[in-house]
């Protein structure tokens, strides 16, 4: 006989069936959290802080998610807590070792936030620069774009170009590696293990790679030409005067609408995830079609009126992805480790990172990606949280550190987290 399973789900309830509630409108939460010392203090006290966060935001209001069941005649229940949404200002207002746990106890002040929302508080008051690597974008229809020479390895050195100033990154461009071995055929996702390759190989912490989708002629008009010799290649050659051999005059069928679509693919390289993937479109009206090729990227490219259209449309590509890893926190990854104790970081100085930071240090938990049942989908990589690591040394590109309560032997491939004081 089956197991007899009864679910019952009770959604949005109010925290007062759990504890109560604070006062309508409250601006300055309170709350306690713990953790254990397995992992040393640092780590135990920023979890523990966490923890504390989360108890604040249960007082604002919460769901509950109930399931009852009777398995062989043993009846048991799974309930879940699940917390608002909660940011704010914190501030620790005490904390304290007692049995083998760490106390913390916080002031959550939301109206700080109100009065000066951001999209992510940056580590520290540090932003720390995170290292992106652009790859190829490959053009769907390669005879619409023939005008664009290299437009597939341009693209991303162009993005490379502008991130930096979109947001706190460290880009560089790879615009001849592809995420995908036949982009025709295959969909973002199946790009993780190169994305994984790409990152391991050049340190980075995101991957972008695409596609054009459309470069197209979107409309043609009349317009005059003056002096501009002989375009058999155009349609239409509407005047055809006695002065237009001296002229050189006609009006021709020209293009004066032009598209330019584009997909952006945002990757997490430490597990290969796509993180986002933006369509973007727009559209150029005026010189569209130069009569003699312009490579992407270059200065007459960009003096056209087509290549006014594509800037703008690159500027919001770059705020895009800026807004889709702006609250990811820094990692850095274990390049090299000496007696268990000594570790070399690939991020240093250039990055922000500084003598005397600490970070919390993670270990991958099974390497490889975990995947649905019955899908090829990868999830992500299941991570534990092992000790903390101290900086005693930095150079623009380097960290040399020094690990602190690691429970778990520390190997090349961990990773690292920006631990920011509080």
């Amino acid at each position: 006989m089956k197991p007899l399973r009864r679910t019952c789900r009770l959604a949005a309830l109010v925290a007062a069936f759990v504890l109560p509630l604070a006062p309508a409108g409250a601006a300055k939460l309170l709350g306690t959290g713990m953790a254990t010392l397995d992992n040393g203090v640092p780590a135990a006290r920023e979890l523990a802080i966490q923890d504390a966060v989360r108890q604040a935001a249960l007082t604002q209001g919460a769901s509950v998610q109930s399931t009852e069941y009777a398995d062989n005649g043993q009846l048991g229940d799974s309930t879940r807590l699940t917390a608002a949404p909660l940011s704010g200002k914190v501030t620790v207002l005490r904390e304290y070792q007692r049995d083998d746990l760490y106390y913390v106890e916080v002031e959550v002040d939301t109206d700080a936030m109100r009065a000066a929302p951001q999209r992510c508080a940056p580590s520290g008051g540090r932003e720390l620069k995170r290292r992106v690597v652009a790859t190829y974008f490959n053009v769907e229809h390669p005879a619409d774009a023939s005008d664009m020479p290299e437009l597939a390895t341009q693209l991303p050195v162009e993005l490379a170009r502008r991130l930096p100033v979109g947001g706190p990154f460290l880009a560089s461009a790879a615009g001849q590696v592809s995420v995908l071995t036949d982009p025709r055929l295959a969909e973002p996702q199946a790009g993780a293990d190169t994305v994984r390759e790409i990152g391991r190989r050049e340190g980075a912490q995101f991957v972008i790679a695409g596609r054009v989708l459309d470069t197209a002629v979107a409309a043609k008009g009349l317009r005059a030409s003056l002096f501009d010799g002989d375009h058999g290649g155009e349609q239409g050659v509407f005047y055809n005067g006695p002065f237009s051999g001296l002229l050189g005059g006609a009006v021709r069928y020209r293009p004066t609408v032009r598209q330019f679509d584009v997909e952006v693919w945002v990757y997490d390289a430490l597990t290969g995830g796509l993180l986002a993937n933006h369509h973007l479109s727009t559209s150029g009206t005026g010189q569209v079609a130069p009569p003699a090729p312009r490579p992407f990227g270059s200065t007459a490219f960009w003096h056209s009126d087509y290549g006014h259209a594509v800037d703008k449309l690159l500027e919001r590509a770059v705020q895009q992805t800026a807004d889709t890893v702006a609250c990811i926190p820094f990692t850095a990854r274990v390049a090299r480790v000496d007696a268990g104790k000594r570790v070399y970081l690939n991020a240093g100085g250039l990055a922000g990172l500084a003598v005397g930071d600490r970070l919390l240090l993670y270990k991958p938990q099974p390497a490889s990606p975990l995947r649905s049942a019955g899908s090829t989908g990868e999830l992500g990589i299941a991570e534990a949280l092992s000790g903390t690591v101290v900086l005693t040394q930095v150079q623009p590109g380097l960290s040399i550190g020094v690990v602190q309560n690691a429970r778990l032997a520390v190997e090349e491939g961990d990773y690292l987290r920006f631990l920011p004081p509080r």
